[in-house]
């Protein structure tokens, strides 16, 4: 039988398949020969195969020799008596043996005092259960240069037969690991210790708003024992909610320093328990790690509930000091130093607003008699008295002062003209012919008053004061309980407009104003399209009063309002008249609105009741604002004049161009006229500034759509020029002056029929 062990492989499996195909008959002795063959060739790959398995177990083996015994970290077979029966290189090293001797070595006897017990227990539990543990232990008997390991022990479930059961043991060297452990906890030692000294609570938040340290104050506020903070919530633990804090009593700080990265400070509202209120000051701030970034939150809390009283009680102390510094303990009034700061703003925004400034000097006549017979305390009451009295006489923004004894100054800004303040002062001097009341007996002291004016008669402090002193003397020569102003001709104007105003009140009740129209005429057919009515003051001693004396005294004294309503009432009533007549069936009546009237919500009710009265629809009367009123306030203005248009009332500005309105404010008030100031007009023949105004209103009347009339033509080149430029409408003395109802009468029905509304159909 041929050998078949010099064969390759390759050779004999094909050999094999070859054999393994032939066709034999079972009773052929060949048959067995065959067979043999077969099984011949199947033995030697098999033993083959077997050859080299055994050498890659070899190898294997060989390679897991040198890994255990080159491998870093340091392994070892134990006894259960802690014998060493086997160890890589590592172990050796680590042991500081070689490892040849150091095989039948016990370690336990290399370990620091106590620990070789603690090994050998812990070698016998992993043999009996069959469970790993883990051990640390101290290398080396001199504590100095003790090593710290950490052993992992685990049963080694295939010993060698026949012998006794072992722990492979895996030993680390954490001396290094050790210390820097003992340095943390020194450093979180240090730090606790550094927390714990400062009195306010201070805790440490993570991302996930879990508490990761506080101090002993937050832990005595919260409750929270120093071992069971791990894993509580900062919302928990301090505040006891289930959630984030996010109401307004207490906002919460963590989110807003997470996204923004910089410290943060809230305040939080508590409410005790005994009812009172606790605020509690947060500061938040980010806790960055090495690379800065974010790791948690610092919060640090501090009850600032007393620093806030005591802040609130310093600043309430703060002010009454400074009131008692500027103002007069016995009377409440400014003192000498506010009313100098007063006076000083007063003049400056009169010097800017181009208006003046009154100071009334007061002084009270024979006070210091009442205060020598009867004792200062009822000179106090009276001063007391006094001074409210004043109070309640000056407009708010005035100022009444106390500069010693019985002087008293007030200031009185704003004045379009300085007659104004007299009116005011003679109001004091009456205030002070009423009887004092001191303990239920009538007292009279009289008041003498002095009177000057910014820039009039001074633009320094010192010298209005002066002046105002030396009028206040002259008014105590002229027998005492008067006014005098510091020069006579103010006296003399102060005294006529205190008697115009005593008139002025009397003038509706005896029905002595009276209403002019003058009419307005189309220039292009000279026809009249409407007429404007005026009021005059039929006054008994001083004849015909023109409004310009009166109107601004009304407007002081609010005799404006039951004035306006008597020229509307009157004009509806005078409208109807010619209606039924059939005269001007087609125009309006244009009446002029105070600042007061365009300024009151109800102007348009107000109107439409008084045309209801006299039985005229509104459409028969158009009304007048000047720009100046109308821009003081342009909100409120222009929803009177919808509310006005909608009764089928025209609305227009007279004076335009001599305020301050825009083109915009223009548009929304969506009026229906423009007036051009007669001041535009009247030099139109020889002021090229005045021409290209004219022409600048006319064209943006037309551009808006609007009806514009030029007042005050006096002359037909003005009207030729107006005309020429598309003004439509002109008033003035050229046509017609003001005329009382019966002599406009007749002028309209001399003059041609009214041509058109122009009002409902502007161009």
């Amino acid at each position: 039988m041929p050998s078949f062990r010099n064969q390759p492989d390759p050779v004999l499996t094909d050999l094999l398949a070859a054999l393994r195909r032939e066709r034999v008959d079972a009773a052929d002795p060949e048959r067995l020969v065959l067979e043999l063959q077969i099984h011949q060739i199947e033995l030697e790959l098999q033993n083959r195969e077997l050859l080299e398995a055994r050498q890659l177990l070899e190898d294997a083996r060989d390679d897991y020799v040198d890994l255990y015994d080159f491998a870093p970290v340091a392994y070892a077979t134990l006894t259960g008596e802690g014998r060493i029966t086997r160890m890589n290189l590592a172990a050796a090293a680590l042991l500081g043996v070689e490892r040849a001797r150091g095989l039948e070595l016990f370690l336990g006897t290399r370990l620091a005092p106590g620990d070789g017990r603690n090994l050998l227990s812990s070698l016998g539990r992993v043999l009996a259960s069959g469970e790993q543990e883990s051990i640390e232990v101290g290398l080396g008997r001199p504590t100095a240069n003790r090593r710290n390991l950490h052993l992992m022990i685990r049963r080694d479930d295939r010993p060698a037969t026949g012998e006794a059961p072992t722990c492979r043991v895996i030993l680390f060297d954490i001396t290094e690991i050790t210390r820097a452990r003992a340095e943390i906890a020194a450093q979180r030692h240090f730090l606790q210790s550094v927390i714990d000294g400062i009195g306010d609570p201070v805790v440490v938040i993570g991302t996930d708003y879990r508490l990761l340290l506080m101090n002993r104050a937050a832990r005595l506020a919260t409750g929270v024992p120093p071992e069971g903070r791990c894993g509580l919530s900062c919302y928990g633990a301090i505040h006891g909610r289930d959630a984030p804090c996010d109401s307004p009593e207490h906002p919460c700080p963590v989110p807003q320093v997470l996204a923004g990265g910089t410290a943060v400070k809230v305040v939080h509202r508590k409410r005790c328990a005994n009812g009172q209120t606790q605020w509690i000051e947060v500061i938040g701030a980010p806790l960055l790690g090495p690379g800065g970034e974010i790791l948690g939150v610092v919060e640090s809390l501090r009850d600032i509930t007393e620093h806030l009283d005591l802040t609130a009680r310093l600043q309430e102390r703060e002010l009454q000091l400074e009131h008692l510094a500027q103002h007069d303990p016995l009377t409440g009034l400014p003192n000498r130093l506010l009313f100098a700061d007063r006076l000083h703003q007063a003049m400056r925004h009169a010097h800017r607003e181009q208006r003046k400034v009154a100071l009334l000097f007061l002084d009270l006549d024979r006070f210091k008699a009442i205060n020598d017979s009867l004792g200062h305390p009822t000179g106090d009451l009276i001063l007391q008295q006094a001074a409210r009295r004043m109070s309640t006489l000056v407009r708010e923004g005035d100022t009444v002062a106390r500069l010693g004894g019985d002087e008293f100054t007030v200031i009185l800004g704003g004045l379009t003209q300085g007659s104004d303040a007299g009116l005011i002062a003679n109001k004091l001097v009456a205030a002070f012919q009423e009887p004092f009341a001191v303990a239920d007996r009538p007292l009279y002291v009289t008041a003498s008053i002095g009177v000057s004016l910014y820039p009039d008669d001074g633009i320094e402090l010192d010298t209005l004061l002066r002046n105002a002193d030396s009028a206040m003397y002259r008014a105590k020569d002229q027998g005492r309980d008067t006014f005098c102003f510091y020069t006579e001709d103010m006296t003399a104007q102060a005294l006529a407009q205190v008697t115009l105003a005593t008139d002025l009140r009397l003038a509706l009740a005896r029905a002595q104003f009276v209403l002019h129209y003058q009419p307005q005429i189309e220039l292009a057919t000279g026809l009249i399209v409407g007429c404007e009515a005026l009021i005059r003051w039929q006054h008994p001693e001083f004849g015909l009063v023109e409004p310009g004396r009166f109107i601004p005294l009304a407007e002081s004294t609010g005799l404006i309002v039951p004035i306006g309503a008597w020229v509307v009432r009157t004009a509806a009533t005078q409208m109807k008249a010619w209606q039924e007549r059939a005269l001007l069936t087609d125009a309006a009546v244009w009446v002029n609105l105070s600042g007061r009237d365009t300024q009151d919500p109800n102007l348009a009710a107000t109107i439409a009741g008084l045309c209801g009265e006299v039985g005229v629809h509104p459409g028969g009367l158009a009304v007048e604002i000047t720009e100046t009123w109308i821009m003081s306030n342009p909100d409120l203005a222009a929803t009177n004049i919808r509310r006005l248009q909608a009764l089928g009332i025209a609305v227009g500005i007279d004076d335009f161009g001599t305020g301050y309105s825009s083109l915009a404010a223009l548009k929304r008030l969506g009026v229906s006229e423009i007036k051009i100031d007669r001041s535009f007009v009247a030099g139109l023949a020889q002021d090229p500034d005045d021409r290209a105004i004219a022409r600048a209103m006319i064209a943006l009347g037309r551009a808006l759509g609007l009806r514009v009339v030029a007042e005050g033509v006096e002359t037909q080149a003005q009207a030729d020029f107006l005309q020429a430029e598309g003004c439509r409408i002109a008033q003035g003395y050229l046509f017609s002056r003001p005329l009382p109802a019966e002599q406009f009468e007749v002028y309209a029905r001399d003059a041609a029929p009214v041509k058109e509304n122009i009002h409902a159909q502007p161009r």
